[in-house]
């Protein structure tokens, strides 16, 4: 069969192209497919690449460049900045409670559970302290409606809720086993504040996310009250310039914290990952992967500051080998299975994974 000469020369060509080069494009694209099979319709995605802001993404009521609520996202710039306390020698990862909460101790009243005292810092980070959800429910978030019918969420309130925890017994021998809670980083929060002698929030916005070149940080006005376990706000893309803060080479964990961080010693979750600085951790060669799930449902009649009812969830992940981050913000949070957030990670993953051309 003779193939015609025009139709040779096509093909010759056509062999010759460089293959299609992947963009960033392809990052929303497979974002927003999730979003479709998820039944979500609203909600935002921002890529950073090499430190910088590569491309913002949005859909339905939100727009590019707003800042969201980031529920327990924040818990990895409360433990940044507890990085930071350590790396100048306010604190240690073995420094217990009866040192960190001294003046907080003397002022609220001990613990009623006398192993708590010597609960240590590095405990409260990796969730290792003697909480646990299963056996009376998380010691903050689970009193917050009998508070919130005579009390604002609008101030952070550290001495009321710390007041909640002390007040309990621990399920667990500290350091017994990760069990995932919001009262440990509302103590870490607390540990900041008599550390520093500032309040939490200005601490770790000047000290962390500031040299970071993160500018549109705050407290969320509605939500303060969760403050140091899930109270930020930002644009997504000042969370991916705070996520950098996880690469190898970033000055913004020294060099003893991140040694710290990266050794799965007593931290690990399974998987061949862990907990370390309020986020997952897996080590690669490429410098590590990182990644953390936020979500926060709340509704609330008749409370102090009217009727309290908001949903959302966010995902963050970096991939070290790749120098990527990318931060995800939606509406409302559906109480994702794994199976789904999983499918969200693998999408976005293989999706930064196949491109060829940054911008």
């Amino acid at each position: 069969m003779r193939i015609p000469a025009l139709l040779v020369a096509l093909l010759v060509g056509a062999a010759s192209l460089p293959a299609r080069a992947e963009t960033v494009a392809g990052i929303e694209s497979a974002w927003r497919d999730w979003m479709a099979r998820s039944g979500r319709t609203t909600g935002g995605l921002a890529v950073m690449h090499q430190g910088r802001l590569v491309h913002q993404a949005a859909m339905g009521a939100e727009a590019a460049g707003n800042a969201v609520p980031l529920a327990s996202l924040s818990k990895a710039v409360t433990g940044v900045c507890v990085a930071g306390l350590v790396d100048r020698g306010r604190l240690a990862f073995d420094t217990p409670l009866s040192q960190a909460l001294a003046r907080t101790f003397a002022r609220l009243g001990a613990p009623a559970d006398p192993r708590m005292q010597g609960v240590t810092i590095g405990q409260l980070l990796v969730h290792r302290a003697g909480f646990d959800r299963a056996d009376g429910g998380d010691p903050v978030t689970g009193r917050l409606a009998t508070y919130l019918r005579t009390a604002t969420a609008t101030r952070p309130s550290f001495d009321e809720q710390m007041k909640w925890v002390l007040r309990g017994r621990l399920p667990l021998a500290p350091g017994e086993r990760f069990a995932y809670t919001n009262a440990t980083y509302l103590m870490l929060g607390a540990v900041i504040e008599e550390a520093s002698g500032q309040d939490y929030e200005s601490f770790c916005r000047n000290t962390t996310l500031a040299p970071l070149g993160v500018r549109g940080a705050a407290l969320d006005p509605a939500w303060r009250i969760l403050a140091s376990y899930g109270g930020w706000r930002m644009p997504l893309g000042d969370y991916g310039r705070f996520y950098q803060a996880f690469a190898a080479g970033s000055a913004a964990i020294g060099p003893a914290a991140r040694r710290w961080m990266m050794s799965p010693e007593g931290k690990q979750i399974g998987g061949g990952a862990h907990y370390g600085l309020g986020t997952m951790v897996r080590p690669t060669p490429g410098g590590g992967n990182f990644w953390h799930w936020g979500s926060w449902t709340y509704a609330l009649d008749n409370a102090f500051d009217g009727h309290l009812n908001i949903s959302y969830a966010t995902f963050a992940v970096r991939l070290g080998a790749l120098d990527v981050n990318m931060a995800v913000y939606m509406t409302p949070s559906r109480g994702d299975a794994d199976a789904t957030r999983i499918d969200l990670d693998n999408a976005l993953g293989a999706a930064a994974r196949a491109v060829t051309r940054w911008p």
